[in-house]
């Protein structure tokens, strides 16, 4: 089957690139799903602040099945032992889905470290939010609870978006990312949800992605999936591997100009009731409150959130502990700033 391919450097997550193999799953959108991509693009631009995210990032479960060398997660269990909430549960997911439903939220991704088909509920979780009118509904995983009756039932609920996390086609190697599977099961999972995709709901997307190193053997099995791939998911892509052992992680050079994107588009609620600001605040650097005691709605627009856009808007993200080590400013000034030299 011959089909045309898009690459390209993704516009809002510049530390992302993708493979386009289909825009298929775009026909069953309305314009109500383009008007809000639209607004998660634009908002960052003009340093708009909604009343409300666009977007909510719900770590339904802080565990996971897989210990991942390169995730942040089995680094936290290695050096911090951290006290897990494990799951939430029925009733305070309910309880967010409603005060976001309030507040016109468009979006939500049910993850931050932990996999979410862990959780008993997780189809629950994308029927109920489905229900009340959440536009995107989507999540990551590492596909090995991904059963043909769990991708029934989740493709049956209305899942929007499956990211699934797959580092290799070679199965040593893929086995050293994916600590704890085998590639052949993963594999199958993969596939037999893309054939339920096609039969029950062709709206879905799905992106295999891996993470990429600085060297060619990463690239070589990028080119593997490709090939493997090619004609069966929507999309493929990889990011670009970044330090996230904070005992290793170093301070960048601070990038004039450089504003954080997801001060303006989402907000992440823990397992643990804590809030960030951003998807590299595993430690809780930042003391936003706790959603399991105050509202969406007073955090979203709390004098602290408020002091941290003001201090990105105006050149003082390095005052940040948690900002200056971060990659994105550097990621930034490479993928914008530098081609714009002359």
């Amino acid at each position: 089957m011959n089909q045309h391919i898009e690459e390209k450097k993704e516009e809002v997550n510049f530390n992302a690139n993708e493979i386009i193999y289909s825009r298929k799953w775009e026909e069953y959108r309305d314009e109500e799903y383009f008007k809000y991509r639209r607004a998660w693009s634009e908002y960052p631009k003009k340093r708009f602040v909604s009343d409300f995210p666009l977007h909510l990032d719900i770590e339904t479960t802080d565990l996971c099945n897989l210990r991942c060398p390169m995730c942040s997660r089995t680094i936290m269990d290695d050096h911090d032992n951290p006290n897990k909430k494990k799951y939430i549960t029925k009733e305070e997911y309910i309880d967010i889905i409603d005060q976001a439903v309030e507040h016109g939220v468009k979006s939500i991704k049910l993850q931050y470290l932990g996999e979410p088909l862990l959780h008993k509920d997780v189809v629950f979780q994308v029927e109920y939010a489905k229900k009340k009118g959440i536009i995107d509904v989507m999540f990551n995983t590492n596909a090995v609870l991904l059963t043909k009756e769990v991708s029934k039932q989740l493709l049956e609920a209305g899942l929007d978006k499956l990211f699934i996390s797959f580092d290799a086609v070679n199965p040593r190697l893929y086995e050293q990312q994916r600590v704890g599977t085998t590639i052949g099961k993963v594999i199958d999972n993969i596939y037999n949800f893309i054939k339920l995709r096609d039969e029950i709901s062709p709206r879905t997307f799905v992106r295999l992605s891996m993470v990429m190193y600085d060297d060619p053997i990463w690239k070589e099995q990028f080119d593997a999936m490709k090939v493997m791939w090619n004609g069966l998911v929507d999309a493929l892509g990889y990011g670009i591997f970044n330090e996230r052992d904070k005992y290793k992680r170093v301070e960048f050079e601070k990038v004039d100009g450089f504003v954080c994107e997801q001060l303006f588009q989402r907000m992440f609620l823990k397992c643990n009731g804590n809030v960030t600001i951003c998807c590299t605040d595993e430690y809780d650097t930042f003391d936003i409150g706790n959603w399991r005691e105050k509202k969406l709605y007073d955090l979203w627009n709390s004098e602290k959130y408020k002091q941290i856009r003001e201090d990105h808007i105006n050149n003082r993200y390095d005052k940040y502990e948690t900002c200056k080590k971060c990659f994105m400013p550097d990621v930034y000034k490479k993928a914008f700033l530098n081609k714009n030299k002359i």
